[in-house]
């Protein structure tokens, strides 16, 4: 009887119908790797985009101060407008734009960490691939010092971000077992490749 079992044993593993260990301490360290550590961006509004230079409303306010902390440039602008019945008006604006030209993935604000691991689900056989799913509480730690100017208390991500050390944000991650090994899936890398 025992050498059958072992048997069947064999046979099944062999034909990959066994799944792939996962625990606390794998998830641990595949969150190490694919999602703790990464580098966090802000995007407030697409640049490049004109103000005028007396306005005071929250996206002007916003841009002056990331001017300040040097993550914007600006440039003077001024024209005529016309306001109707043949009556013009000089306007003055500011021109706010990435400094260099360059295309930014945002403002850089911080890193990732992750504080723990909430819940932790069995591995699941779904057709040919295996997943687990996971809930982790993270918080973001080096953050930087323009973060903490007052007039960037209106950015709720800036602002939980500073307290989430106390209050973590909690997100699902999704892991799949692929070429051999653990790692953090993200749908949209799936998309690319279509």
């Amino acid at each position: 009887m025992k050498p059958l079992i072992l048997t069947i044993l064999l046979l099944l593993s062999s034909f990959g119908l066994t799944q792939p260990a996962f625990g606390p301490n794998m998830a641990a360290s595949v969150l190490q790797e694919g999602f703790a550590g990464e580098r966090l961006y802000w995007t407030p509004m697409r640049l490049p985009m004109q103000v005028e230079r007396a306005s005071t409303n929250r996206d002007a306010t916003t841009l002056a101060a990331l001017f300040r902390y040097e993550k914007v440039a600006r440039d003077e602008k001024m024209y005529m407008e016309d306001t109707g019945l043949g009556k013009k008006r000089v306007v003055l604006t500011w021109n706010y734009h990435v400094p260099n030209g360059e295309e930014p993935e945002g403002f850089y604000y911080g890193i990732r960490r992750v504080k723990e691991i909430m819940s932790l689900s069995e591995p699941q056989q779904q057709g040919r691939d295996v997943y687990a799913e996971a809930m982790v509480a993270w918080y973001v730690d080096e953050i930087e010092d323009w973060v903490r100017d007052p007039a960037f208390r209106a950015a709720r991500t800036l602002r939980r971000s500073q307290e989430s050390f106390q209050k973590p944000f909690e997100t699902r991650v999704i892991f799949k077992h692929e070429n051999g090994r653990w790692q953090v899936w993200r749908p949209e890398d799936q998309m690319a490749n279509y």
